[in-house]
């Protein structure tokens, strides 16, 4: 019998070959599992309709997910650190099938969102283990790029998602969009059985130990910087369409969206192709670039170029950061790679949440242009983390 590590290596029967199908399988993972977390936001009216609840109350299929997600990640990667990677995968995508499938025939509000939690607990599982499994079916000098190909599922879900959930929705319903989607899963599932390399668990030598983690040098700079930027997205993201109201684009929300995916798309391409030999400037370029983005949306936020450029520059950096930020992290965490990877989903889904909710607050509280005034704030403390903690180990 083959051993996982022997058939990991397989992939990779040259020393430079870098193994695109098993990276395809990875992508439609991703796409899968960031699918099924924002989908509903393609569905809120009909949710609310056919569940005869507020839109407000639809908008908790993501919360519930996104809490799900942040609760797992840490505790199903301390279980199961020593675990093969394709057996994790296709847990999570068995999940995927199962509670997607629920969701599209259950009529009790609280039971859904239940089950959403165990969605995002499964959403969880998958993002801890994901770019190491990239990375472990990858030859050393391609792992960056692996990780940017593997990741491109998740642009693709952001730039598909919501319009793809919302046309299935009014073609077959929002049960009916549940079901596709539970369906996919389960094709994907025996797709992934028959047709993805396995790769081992962390080897011996490998602990999870958080203390041992935040004590690589690095780690702890590298969780700020993706907090700071996430942090950042969400606060502009969430708010978009009031962000768009003073430039008179309000009305054109999905438009603007449309050209935000087109710039995370290119901001992907470009990072997959330098990633591998230009990782320390690519990262600080996305960070100075989405400064000035911000920048141009706060001076001109009554003029339709520059909130366009903005945006358009803004999409550039956030398209291609997860690449980047998991690249770092694997050079960096050592034998504490996967308890790393787990701490960085954990910070990335702390950070959506808190960009909503200060964004929220800024709303209320404040002028418009105050979010992208403190989204500059928060990628000054993300270039500190890095100059001073990242920058000279990658």
């Amino acid at each position: 019998m083959v051993g996982v590590t022997d058939q990991a290596a397989a992939t990779c029967s040259g020393p430079d070959r870098l193994p695109r199908h098993a990276m395809i399988i990875l992508a439609l993972a991703a796409f899968v599992t960031l699918l099924t977390e924002i989908m509903p936001a393609g569905l809120l009216s009909l949710l609310a309709d056919g569940l005869q609840i507020t839109q407000a109350a639809s908008g908790q299929f993501i919360t519930a997910f996104a809490l799900g997600a942040l609760c797992a990640a840490l505790p199903s990667t301390a279980l199961t650190y020593k675990m093969p990677r394709k057996r994790l995968l296709l847990l999570g995508l068995v999940g995927f099938t199962l509670i997607n499938a629920a969701n599209g025939i259950i009529t009790n509000l609280a039971l859904a969102l239940t089950i959403r939690f165990f969605a995002g607990c499964c959403g969880g599982l998958i993002w801890a283990m994901f770019a190491g499994y990239a990375t472990r079916l990858s030859p050393p000098a391609q792992r960056g790029r692996a990780i940017a190909l593997a990741g491109s599922g998740v642009t693709l879900a952001l730039v598909l998602g919501a319009p793809l959930s919302a046309a299935i929705g009014q073609w077959l319903g929002w049960r009916g969009a549940f079901l596709c989607l539970g369906g996919f899963s389960g094709l994907l599932v025996i797709w992934s059985l028959f047709f993805l390399p396995d790769a081992p668990g962390s080897q011996a030598g490998s602990h999870f130990s958080l203390s041992g983690s935040l004590r690589q040098p690095g780690v702890l700079a590298n969780l700020t910087l993706i907090f700071s930027f996430v942090a950042a997205h969400s606060l502009l993201y969430v708010f978009i369409e009031p962000l768009l109201v003073p430039s008179g684009l309000g009305a054109r929300v999905d438009v603007l969206l449309l050209v935000f995916g087109g710039g995370s798309v290119a901001g992907l391409f470009v990072t997959g192709i330098l990633i591998d030999h230009h990782l320390s400037r690519l990262t600080m370029a996305s960070i100075l670039v989405f400064m000035a983005a911000c920048l141009l949306m706060s001076l001109g936020l009554t003029h339709k170029l520059p909130v366009c450029l903005g945006v358009v520059m803004w999409g550039i950096t956030t398209g291609g950061f997860a690449a980047l930020t998991q690249s770092a992290m694997t050079s960096v965490a050592g034998r504490f790679m996967d308890t790393a990877q787990a701490m960085a989903t954990t910070a990335w889904n702390l950070a959506v949440s808190a960009g909503g909710l200060l964004g929220g607050v800024l709303l209320t509280h404040s002028s418009i242009v105050a979010l992208p005034v403190v989204a500059i704030l928060l990628l000054l403390l993300g270039l500190g983390a890095y100059q001073r903690g990242l920058r000279p180990l990658i």
